[in-house]
């Protein structure tokens, strides 16, 4: 694959080393290896953005490599391969043009490939996860940042890369040493909010579940613990979220995996429902189908006996006279 940068961005102040060592040297990484599989001068071009809890790479090296790089456990990788020749293997994926893979696990990630050009983003762990559950409402913990391949596509594809270029554009007049340079805060913290953005959509496109450590039952009880405690004052959807600590689509997708329909769908089955043991309990005897539609939150008494009829066939005042 070969892609044509913009010609503003083209602009490539790296820094060359001769080793892998020297190329990675003071990275958070634990491990950093490399074996050259074919021929070719060796020369690793880096150029370095650096935040507080962001780093981005900019790199390029000619000859075949294999290499594997196990980052410091609260350090997460993003790789965003733009150019090569032939197959660009990234932990055993081959690479199509505008995948971003994202390598979190504690094994780190092996690449191969030849003539590469690629943008990388370091970000440290806790900081993303916290970027991931302010943007989805789930519960930090319940944030699992695991290896994934997004496939971007063309257009968002196209945007990310610039995205990246751009920002390296932006920092090269706060340079810091050969090949590196500062990352401006408020950027850093808007890049934060993006990759959050493409990893949470991600797992909605796959399903939740797989990629967040969400357990659905809990999310649905959270937010049945709150309709219990206002039955006559029915939640929104805004107060369930906030009672299950979950983004709204997180909400509907929980109520689907559990019960097969929408939250205000089931919600309102379950106030039926109880409406009519109410209206036939032999315990506490009503005083009458207005008494239970309100104790319910039902304030409409024609729209409560239209959805009672349309759920047991009969008017609430028919199951009432039946007691």
């Amino acid at each position: 694959m070969n892609l044509e940068e913009p010609k503003h961005l083209s602009r490539f102040p790296a820094k060359t080393d001769l080793t892998h060592q020297e190329f990675w040297r003071g990275l958070p990484t634990l491990q950093a290896e490399a074996a050259q599989l074919g021929p070719g001068r060796l020369e690793y071009k880096m150029l370095q953005v650096t935040g507080r809890d962001l780093i981005i790479f900019r790199s390029k090296v000619a000859p075949k490599m294999a290499s594997t790089i196990v980052p410091h456990p609260d350090w997460m990788v993003l790789m965003a391969p733009v150019d090569w020749v032939g197959a660009y293997v990234f932990n055993a994926q081959t690479a199509r043009p505008f995948d971003v893979f994202v390598s979190g696990g504690p094994d780190g990630y092996s690449a191969t490939g030849e003539k590469r050009h690629n943008l990388a983003v370091g970000v440290r762990k806790s900081k993303l996860r916290d970027a991931c559950a302010n943007l989805s409402g789930c519960y930090v913990e319940d944030i699992d940042l695991q290896d994934q391949r997004i496939s971007l596509g063309s257009a968002l594809g196209t945007r990310f890369h610039r995205r990246l270029l751009e920002t390296i554009a932006a920092s090269l007049d706060k340079p810091v040493g050969p090949g590196r340079f500062v990352l401006d805060a408020v950027i850093e913290n808007d890049l934060f909010s993006e990759i959050a953005g493409l990893i949470m959509a991600q797992a909605i496109d796959e399903n939740a579940f797989s990629n967040l450590n969400l357990d659905p039952v809990r999310v649905v009880r959270r937010a049945e613990e709150l309709f219990e405690d206002r039955t006559t004052n029915p939640p929104s959807i805004a107060d369930l979220c906030k009672a299950a600590n979950v983004g709204a689509t997180t909400l509907h997708l929980c109520f689907n995996e559990v019960y097969g329909a929408s939250p205000i769908a089931y919600l309102h089955a379950k106030r039926i429902t109880q409406a009519r043991s109410l209206i036939l309990s032999a315990e506490r005897v009503p005083r009458s189908v207005k008494d239970v539609a309100l104790s319910l939150g039902f304030t409409h008494s024609g729209r409560f006996a239209e959805r009672y009829r349309n759920f047991f066939g009969e008017y609430p005042s028919e199951t009432f006279n039946k007691r």
